[in-house]
């Protein structure tokens, strides 16, 4: 198994605000605060090859499991594991196995090229240059990357630059 979740939970506790300026001015001194369950309980196993979709509204708290998952979040409950790492106990190791792409933040650098923000990527990481090149080579042909490789990120369509973070992932 690649991916099991048990039970994943994250609750947010947020100060609670009053409405109106005098509400503002009284929660600034005051210690009222509520919990938000973004994620509830969600469990799942993913195996190897295995292709899905993670769909639902705003706020349903995708974006909260993914962060779980990849170990910048630690669940309040629950327990999960990529490639029977823990995320969050391990995440440099994480890190190297698990891509995600989130559709607002690059992780490619604005004033490089291309080619140029995966070489710096590969050497943050650690990865083999054979890997790194075998990679690439397999990427480019999958998603036409060859045409924009030497184009500076800030120069990139937003369509571009998201096969760019994918490939980056």
């Amino acid at each position: 198994m690649i991916i099991r979740a048990d039970r994943l939970t994250k609750t947010f506790r947020t100060r609670k605000r009053g409405q109106g300026v005098v509400g503002t001015l009284t929660s600034l001194f005051s210690r009222d605060y509520e919990d938000k369950v973004a994620v509830r309980e969600v469990s799942f196993e993913l195996q190897a090859g295995e292709l899905v979709g993670y769909i639902g509204p705003n706020g349903a708290g995708k974006s909260t499991t993914i962060k779980m998952l990849t170990g910048i979040l630690v669940p309040t409950s629950g327990s999960c594991t990529v490639n029977g790492i823990v995320p969050w106990i391990d995440r440099t190791q994480n890190g190297r196995q698990i891509g995600v792409v989130f559709g607002q933040r690059t992780q490619l650098y604005w004033d490089l090229p291309l080619r140029e923000s995966y070489e710096l990527l590969r050497a943050i990481y650690g990865i083999p240059a054979d890997r790194y090149r075998h990679n690439l080579r397999e990427f480019s042909d999958l998603l036409g990357l060859d045409e924009f490789l030497q184009t500076p990120v800030r120069q990139l369509s937003l369509g571009q630059r998201m096969r760019g973070d994918f490939a980056a992932a």
